[in-house]
């Protein structure tokens, strides 16, 4: 506990993102202390603000690294990350990881009401409240529950609580994440552990909620490009494919193979989501 944290030496500048923002990744290596193999090699992309970027790839390609580095809980061991020309290490941290709105594959759940599991705090706003979660499609959860936003998640302290599914869960972790704004929205595969149904409805009301936002979305599977502007594909820690899906598609390349592969799975006739 007492071992400083590196984050909080660097930078006091405030970091402004607005329409002619661009976030930068210039010949970023990383690797893991104590490994030899870099998890991120000569990495080069652009993001520019009101883009949809998606990331694809097999486990291990490097993805969750890429959004740890860009949220500066890492570090890059070679290059630099920018933000408007300027080094996201100069910006003051707090003010920095507030620009982004994350929903993370391992999002928790909390022995709480679902108001404050979505808030994380004693007081809010109602008003913001009831957006978000209209937004996110919880509105038809909160008025079967008994007690509205005061239902207690889980029964370990409340017999009359309420155990949410998965894709409930999913909702809970996007409203917590809208509920506190960001100008860049984060998916790092949250929506793994669902059916493609399920998953397919997360996106599309995600969708509309990103409208005029920036996006990063992580996945391994597919149903997320239809949210993309520009698609990246990661293998082995470097980017080897980037461009629209169109254009991809049509190179007949890595992208290709892992889009044919899904697309056929799930029009396999013996496949089932029950």
């Amino acid at each position: 506990m007492s071992i400083p944290l590196r984050q909080y030496e660097t930078g006091d500048i405030t970091p402004i993102f607005n329409k002619d923002s661009i976030i930068e990744f210039k010949n970023v290596f990383f690797k893991y202390p104590g490994s030899e193999n870099y998890a991120l090699k000569n990495m080069n992309i652009t993001i520019r603000a009101n883009e949809k970027l998606c990331i694809v790839g097999v486990n291990g390609s490097g993805k969750s690294t890429f959004i740890k580095l860009l949220t500066r809980l890492y570090f890059p061991t070679e290059g630099e990350i920018l933000l408007n020309g300027i080094n996201i290490n100069q910006y003051d941290y707090k003010k920095y990881q507030r620009l982004f709105a994350p929903v993370f594959q391992d999002f928790c759940r909390y022995y709480m009401t679902l108001g404050e599991n979505i808030v994380l705090a004693d007081n809010y706003s109602r008003e913001r409240l009831d957006e978000v979660c209209t937004e996110s499609g919880l509105s038809s959860l909160v008025s079967k529950l008994p007690k509205g936003y005061n239902t207690q998640v889980d029964k370990w302290i409340d017999e009359e609580g309420f155990e949410p599914s998965g894709g409930e869960e999913q909702r809970i972790a996007i409203a917590r994440a809208c509920y506190h704004g960001g100008e860049i929205f984060l998916l790092d595969e949250p929506t793994a552990a669902l059916d493609p149904v399920a998953e397919y409805e997360i996106y599309t009301q995600f969708n509309s909620m990103i409208t005029d936002k920036t996006a990063v979305l992580i996945t391994h599977r597919l149903s997320a490009v239809q949210l993309a502007d520009k698609v990246a594909v990661f293998d082995n820690g470097s980017l080897i494919e980037y461009g629209t899906h169109k254009q991809l598609y049509s190179k007949g390349g890595v992208y290709t193979e892992m889009f044919d592969k899904q697309a056929e799975f799930y029009r396999n006739e013996n496949y089932s989501i029950a």
